[in-house]
């Protein structure tokens, strides 16, 4: 029977939740006029960014967790159901909605993730997970900027990269390095983001590791502890990441008249 810890659960459900109230809010802003400046600058990208963050840094933890290699199947299948709804969340946007178009979204970056991690299995086993941990952290805070043509963690800039390496089409930018003509309202490339999710990975592991030296099995106690109605949230990511928009747009509609 697969154990789930309850606070990873509430931490995912916490998530959810931040998720939905900032998607309402940007709903608010960019389609109802609302005039909220404080959305558009720091503190709105602040809140965006620990949303992404989690979700992708819990994933990648609860991947150390599938350490049977009887679960590369059962992972491989879970990414393929997770980069399937990616994929309708794209086709959705485009026919619904082209002007906030959705293409290498989130659910499609953590399913390829997913498949990936399970595939490198046999690889990563042999990498120390103290090793691990230190090179993922590395090499996020040098690729975090990718996206934008430097090198560099946020205003951390190290050097810019020249621009004919932005110059690949859909290939390129889904490997982080942007083509200038492509746009998304939801964009998570394979580098640097996929570091955050090894990291998620290597630290699951070594506090596995640690235990293990002392006879222990599992996570600590305080991974059972968890909020109920966060918790059943998290049990119910997925559902509850494709149907939020479509209901809070239902319900705006409903209450409020979109900006002309």
């Amino acid at each position: 029977m697969k154990m789930r810890y309850r606070l990873l659960d509430t931490l995912r459900g916490f998530s959810l939740v931040s998720m939905i109230l900032y998607h309402i809010c940007w709903d608010l802003v960019h389609m109802y006029g609302f005039d909220w400046p404080w959305f558009m600058k720091t503190e709105g990208y602040l809140w965006q960014q620990s949303i992404c963050w989690m979700f992708i840094f819990i994933s990648g933890f609860c991947m150390g967790l599938k350490r049977d290699d009887r679960t590369l199947s059962s992972a491989c299948k879970r990414g393929l159901v997770v980069m399937a709804c990616g994929i309708l969340v794209t086709v959705a946007t485009l026919v619904f909605a082209p002007e906030a178009k959705i293409i290498f979204g989130v659910l499609f970056f953590l399913g390829f993730s997913i498949i990936l991690t399970a595939w490198l299995k046999p690889l990563l086993k042999k990498v120390p997970a103290k090793a691990g941990l230190l090179c993922s952290t590395v090499l996020l805070i040098i690729f975090r900027n990718i996206n934008d043509g430097s090198l560099g963690f946020e205003n951390f800039i190290i050097c810019r990269l020249p621009d004919f390496l932005y110059e690949h089409g859909m290939l390129g930018t889904f490997l982080g390095l942007q083509d200038k003509n492509f746009s998304s309202e939801d964009y998570f490339s394979f580098i640097p983001w996929y570091f955050l999710f090894i990291k998620g990975y290597f630290i699951c592991l070594n506090i596995l590791k640690r235990r293990e030296k002392k006879g222990l099995t599992g996570l600590p106690d305080v991974f059972n502890k968890g909020v109920p109605v966060l918790e059943t949230l998290g049990q119910h990511s997925l559902l509850v990441y494709l149907l939020h928009q479509p209901i809070v747009l239902f319900v705006l509609s409903i209450l409020l008249k979109p900006a002309l």
